[in-house]
């Protein structure tokens, strides 16, 4: 851990201001376990709050379970804390935006609210920001070091290959995209325009501000489900996921569009794909989960080979044009 950081004198002779950082806390249906996690981002917060100014800032996306009033309890009474509600779910990246408008730090910082990662991860990060000169540091579960761990198969599948298609828009600098947990220099998220609702908001945010020369990293984090909610989210919600995975598509064509050049190629597989599964004679969601993760696999691996393909080319061309006569 990093040396804390002293207090300095300004020209009239007093202290320097303090650090604010914005904790961004977006929730949906969390339900009243939302109130051990919230005292557990706090409780940690605490032997810190010598070096910086934390404000807590609580979004409930338009929970209709007891959310709100876990929210409403913690933050009653307190100063750092506000509460901000949706009429209705609007999705992720509108509850990050909200978050973003109220939030008055240096530093914005956001976690989930089941804590899938430490909150240990936000001093982690505030200190690779201040250490590396970043504008945004990422947790990142799939770098070196990074893990997981109680996550269901088909949604660890799912993910891993997101994030691996995504790495590919970058030339692989980056591993894990779509993860929420991150801490942003103010300066750097406030000129950005996401307008994505749901979770492809993540990438989105993090395309806009490599447009605009922000310096990223990322840091290796665990990614860790409790045994409660691995069984409670056993069943994968297939036009949930459908309408993620086309964000994310959209995402990294948009920001190379190159990888489009994977796509012919997956024409012939989608069919034998569909047969195997009819055969097996399994059930509509099963089945709907199976022909997303055979796009999801193959165009990664194809979108890889395309990558390459474009690279190769190019540093090609780029030798041809000096060697070429004069």
């Amino acid at each position: 851990m990093s040396t804390p950081m002293t207090e300095s004198a300004d020209a009239a002779g007093g202290p320097a201001a303090r650090t604010t950082v914005s904790i961004i806390v977006p929730a949906y249906n969390e339900g009243i376990g939302l109130a051990a996690n919230l005292k557990a981002i706090d409780a940690y917060l605490e032997p810190f709050r010598d070096r910086y100014d934390f404000e807590l800032i609580l979004v409930d996306d338009g929970s209709t379970d007891d959310t709100a009033l876990a929210a409403e309890r913690f933050a009653h009474g307190r100063g750092d804390a506000v509460l901000l509600r949706h009429d209705r779910n609007l999705g992720l990246g509108a509850a990050l935006r909200t978050g973003f408008t109220r939030a008055s730090g240096d530093y914005l910082i956001t976690l989930d609210s089941d804590l899938s990662y430490g909150p240990q991860y936000a001093i982690r990060m505030l200190e690779a920001m201040e250490q590396q000169g970043a504008d945004i540091v990422l947790a990142s579960a799939y770098m070196p070091g990074g893990s997981v761990a109680n996550v269901p198969w088909i949604r660890r599948m799912l993910s891993r290959e997101a994030n691996r298609f995504l790495s590919l828009a970058t030339n692989a600098r980056l591993h894990t995209l779509t993860c929420m947990v991150r801490a942003y220099r103010a300066s750097a998220i406030r000129p950005l325009a996401a307008t994505s609702n749901g979770m492809e908001a993540n990438p989105e945010i993090l395309f806009a501000a490599l447009r605009r020369g922000a310096r990223v990293v990322e840091i290796p984090a665990r990614l860790e489900w409790t045994i409660e909610r691995a069984r409670g989210a056993s069943r994968l919600n297939v036009k949930r996921a459908w309408s993620h995975f086309l964000g994310v598509l959209r995402c990294g064509f948009s920001y190379r569009p190159a990888l489009l050049l994977g796509i012919p190629a997956l024409l012939p597989l989608l069919p034998m794909v569909a047969a195997v599964l009819l055969l097996l004679h399994v059930s509509p969601q099963v089945f709907a989960a199976g022909m997303l993760a055979a796009i999801v696999v193959q165009y990664t691996s194809l979108a890889i080979l395309a990558g390459q393909a474009t690279t190769f080319l190019g540093k090609n061309l780029i030798t041809h044009k000096r060697h070429a006569p004069r």
